[in-house]
């Protein structure tokens, strides 16, 4: 995210690269609402896991799923290779499940019907946790080359991945965290309840709702940068135009760089005998075990008791290497993860708070016959959370929802 400021105004925008919470989380603590924490976008079209070394799980185009059928073995345990398993004993589960959309149905329908079998033990791979995404009908089909045309790049990195021919053997994939719909709460001004602080593009929630579709976010940074702010942050500006420019050693700024100084000195001052990737994957691990694509109250309020001891274990057994005065890579990760940490224990709050099955938020209590069950009458808001101190619990502000141009309705794919 990129800061920037102009007399009385700052804002905050999203950056692609580097794209994390921090700036977003500094605002939070500094009074500015976080907006809906635990509405998760799953993405079901990854390259399975194969090691704890891995940072990250190669997100493969959702494309794929145009053409290619996703399946297991009907059986448990069934350890053939997939060209000895005949087509009768095959689950093709997605158009078994889902006839009117098959494969093509929505991102958090396969992604947890993905982690279903697999949880039944139907799982491919190695480590069972992967499904079959088959491209032997297409191919037969169409063709090679027609094939070979619409994914041939996808299908090259595929094979340099893992060493497996797709155009031969089937993927095999799982789903992976792709996004979060939360972020800094904001007015239809694009404000946020800081006064003269400015939210646009993905660090802010008001694009997303509970679902965030194909390439929304280049949407929101096309509405909030085109469409919305040349014509809202004019107004606020117009107040402040005698306004003269604020001097750097202003007693904010003294306060706010002493306060930093503290915070990488503390970091820096620990060196202790865990690194900082040791607790992001401890956090990470937390984070999609409890509030991944199924949650439970236990598992949540479990799962807040875990991040707060973890991050008590942070702040005195992390090890960042380096100094303060230089490019610092280990201290700047440090950071980030100490922001995580924090962020992390908002989802859960934000989880346990939401007793329903919403888009990205789906409580295993709250399901009818494994699809998601809102409560509108009890849930139609943006929940605003409000930073209180790290020992107590955030404080809810809910901005109902009104819909006045559509009905609500519960969506089917069946």
């Amino acid at each position: 995210m990129a800061t920037g400021g102009y007399g009385n105004v700052f804002f905050l925008s999203t950056n692609a690269m580097g794209c994390n919470v921090t700036a977003a989380w500094k605002a939070h603590r500094n009074g500015a609402y976080f907006a809906n924490p635990c509405y998760t976008q799953i993405h079901p079209t990854c390259i399975p896991v194969t090691g704890d070394y891995q940072s990250k799980l190669t997100l493969m185009s959702e494309s794929l799923r145009n053409d290619g059928r996703v399946w297991v073995p009907k059986a448990k345990g069934d350890n053939r290779r997939p060209q000895d398993i005949p087509d009768e004993e095959r689950d093709y589960y997605l158009e078994r499940k889902y006839p009117s959309f098959g494969n093509l149905a929505p991102r958090d329908i396969a992604s947890r019907a993905a982690k279903e079998v697999c949880d039944e033990g139907r799982g491919v791979g190695a480590s069972g946790l992967a499904v079959y995404l088959d491209f032997a009908d297409a191919i037969n089909r169409l063709g090679k080359d027609v094939v070979e045309a619409r994914y041939g790049n996808l299908f090259d990195m595929y094979k340099h991945i893992t060493n497996e021919n797709p155009y031969e053997v089937p993927m095999r994939i799982y789903p992976a965290v792709h996004y979060t719909m939360g972020g800094l709460w904001v007015d239809y001004n694009l404000m946020t309840s800081v006064p003269g602080l400015y939210a646009t593009g993905e660090c802010n929630f008001s694009d997303h709702g509970a679902n965030r579709l194909g390439a929304s976010a280049l949407m929101q940074g096309l509405a909030d940068g085109y469409f919305v702010l040349p014509y809202t942050i004019g107004n606020y500006l117009a107040d402040e135009i005698f306004t003269k420019a604020i001097p750097t050693d202003h007693p904010a700024f003294v306060e706010a760089e002493k306060k930093a100084e503290e915070r990488y000195t503390k970091l820096l001052s620990i060196q202790g005998t865990r690194t900082v990737d040791d607790f992001h994957k401890v956090l990470g691990r937390i984070i999609w075990d409890y509030c991944g694509m199924a949650r439970t109250a236990e598992g949540l309020t479990k799962a807040r008791q875990m991040v707060r001891e973890l991050r008590e274990e942070f702040w005195k057994d992390v090890k960042v290497t380096g100094g303060m005065h230089e490019f610092n890579v280990d201290l700047d990760k440090a950071n980030r993860v100490a922001d995580f940490l924090e962020l992390g224990e908002l989802m859960i709050v934000d989880a346990l708070n939401r007793n329903e099955s919403c888009g990205g938020h789906f409580r295993v209590e709250y399901q009818d016959e494994g699809e998601a069950k809102r409560d509108d009458e009890n849930y139609a808001y943006v929940a605003a959370w409000e930073f209180t101190g790290l020992e107590g619990d955030p404080v809810l502000h809910k901005e109902e929802l009104k819909f006045e141009n559509i009905k609500l309705a519960v969506r089917s794919y069946k």
